[in-house]
Formats: C-alpha cells, structure tokens, sequence
C-alpha cells in the first residue's frame, strides 16, 4: 500500500458533506450546495514540503485544506499561510494566470480537491456559491489594500477628464461600463440591463461620500473628477479617480466601509447599487464569471505589490476588478 493512502483520512461523500459544511461561508449556504460540491471532491494527501501549485503552470483544482498547512509564494516570496478550512488554488485557477503561483505544503497536508471546470458549473447551477465567492474575495482585496502601505498600493490616478453639462444617456453608460476590464466579455444584453439601473451622480468639491464604519449598500464609477479616501489608518490616504471604482469591495462584501470619502475635486460618477449588480449578475451568469475573473487577477497583482513588484508593473489604471478600491 503506497505511504499516501495511509495518511489519507478515507472521508466519505456525507464526512465531506459536515466538513464543507464548517468552512466560512458555506454554512450560510443552502446544504444542498455543499451536498453538489462534495460529490465533485475526493481526498488529496501532500507531504511536507510538496508542490500543490506551482507558478508557471495552469492550476487546474481548488483545493479546501482539511489538515495542514500551504504556504503561498508568488516571484518566490512568501505571501501568505493557508491552514485548515482555507481554499487554495482558487485565485489562480479563476484568474486563469499561467504564472499562478506556488502552493507549498509546510506540513503532510490533506485537502479535498475539486475541478475547475466543476466549480464553475456548480456557481452556473448555483448563484447563491458565486455570490459567496465573491463576498469572501473582496474581503480578502480589503485586507491586502490595508496591508500596503500608506497607499494602499494605489497607482496615480490619470489627467483629469471633463465631462458635459449635460447627463450622460443610456449607450454611453454601456460604453463606459464595457470598457471595465470585469464587464470587456459580457454579453451586450446584460450591459444595457446594468445600464438601465444606474443613475448618474454629480457632486461638488469638499462633498461628503461616508464615514469609516458606515454601512456600504452601492459604489461609484467616477467619470471626471476625484474622491480623497482616508482609511483608519492614518497614514493610509489615496485618491481615486476616473477608471477606478469607490467602495466597491466594501458594498460586494456586505462589509461597513474602511475608508472615508470626501469629494476631492467636482464628480460625476455612475452610482451602483450592489442589490441591482447581484440581480444581473444571476441573470447574466457569463457578466459574473466574467466579474469574479477580474477580482482573482486583481488579487494576483495585490500579491506582486505585497512582494515588492512596482506599480505600473501590477496595477494598471483599473476598473470594478479587485485592485482600485
């Protein structure tokens, strides 16, 4: 008998099922989504010191840690220690990066591992998993953001852009929401629907946007103009401006905000409402996936920053990704 099996745990399909059902957020889920998800999965046994991952190579499984512990490692720095009830190899696999990044088992590790190519089936049959896919991630690119530096790891914001007096129509609201990097794939038809349900904001310099701990139910796209964001760190401070997003991960996540946000210089912005984004999305499964792919690349540059890579090599002028608020 290979020395694998023996430290495997042998759980079978219902001791998946309990195990599933205790990891952050699935127990908020429908049992019937664990239930699907422990179906796909089998045991997967790596001694200390293998490779789960490795940068470079496609990551085809997600990975949930029963025992043990994974370091990740990205340009062969340490980024972070994944230990029991973490998923592994989700950011990687959703980004759809060739570079990826390591996966280093610290300790024998057991994991259940999952397909890709399954996940994303399940989210297509199962909305309520991708939307808590998508809360968990923009928790995890606030906690990175408060972990850079005074800037959060903000590029400059670009030259400013003047804006008409007068309001902006619906084709050019879709125009600009199809520029965002997360919406560039979606189906033109759930643009317009996006489109139809924001409206347009214009507010002058010095305005209040909210305060550290309010309450987060919509974000801005700033079209011209600037909002100057203060986080509780108070050596934190960043601006943001056309290209980016205001609050975006706080409102996905369902999280109080974790940054005030005066307006710096007279805005117009499309106002979204995060209940209106989460209906298209479950209409528009391609505008989800299309989304949460964006918010995986951005947490992959958010680990260059945090391993020393500049910038305007990692963090282009973005969009409702992850990686600008």
């Amino acid at each position: 008998m290979p020395k694998h099996a023996i430290q495997q745990l042998g759980m079978d399909a219902f001791e998946r099922f309990l195990f599933l059902r205790t990891m952050p957020g699935m127990d908020q889920l429908p049992p019937e989504v664990a239930r699907v998800i422990a179906a796909h999965t089998h045991e997967r046994y790596s001694p200390a010191g293998s490779y789960l991952y490795r940068e470079g190579e496609p990551a085809i499984h997600v990975q949930y840690v029963v025992r043990g512990s994974v370091e990740i490692r990205r340009n062969e720095e340490a980024i972070r220690t994944m230990g029991p009830r973490t998923v592994v190899g989700g950011v990687s696999a959703l980004a759809g990066d060739q570079q990826g990044y390591d996966g280093v088992a610290l300790e024998d590790t057991v994991t259940l591992q999952i397909a890709t190519d399954d996940v994303q089936e399940i989210f297509e049959d199962h909305f309520a998993l991708l939307r808590s896919v998508l809360q968990g991630t923009s928790r995890e690119v606030i906690a990175a953001l408060k972990q850079l530096g005074p800037g959060a790891g903000f590029a400059p914001i670009g030259p400013p852009m003047t804006c008409p007096d007068r309001t902006f129509d619906l084709v050019e609201k879709m125009a600009f929401l199809r520029k965002t990097i997360a919406f560039r794939d979606a189906q033109i038809d759930a643009i317009a629907e996006l489109a139809s349900d924001v409206s347009e904001v214009r507010l002058q310099q010095g305005e209040h946007l909210w305060e550290i701990g309010d309450q987060s139910g919509h974000f801005l796209l700033p079209l011209c103009g600037t909002v100057e964001c203060h986080a509780q760190n108070p050596e934190q401070h960043f601006v943001l401006g056309p290209g980016d997003t205001v609050g975006c991960m706080d409102a996905l996540a369902g999280e109080p905000r974790w940054f005030r946000a005066r307006v710096g210089s007279r805005l117009v912005a499309l106002r979204v409402d995060v209940d209106v984004l989460y209906d298209v999305l479950e209409d528009n499964f391609r505008m989800a996936m299309s989304l949460l792919r964006g918010m995986a690349v951005g947490m992959l540059r958010l680990y260059d920053l945090k391993g020393g890579v500049s910038p305007d090599q990692s963090m282009p002028s973005a969009n409702i990704s992850s990686d600008r608020g």
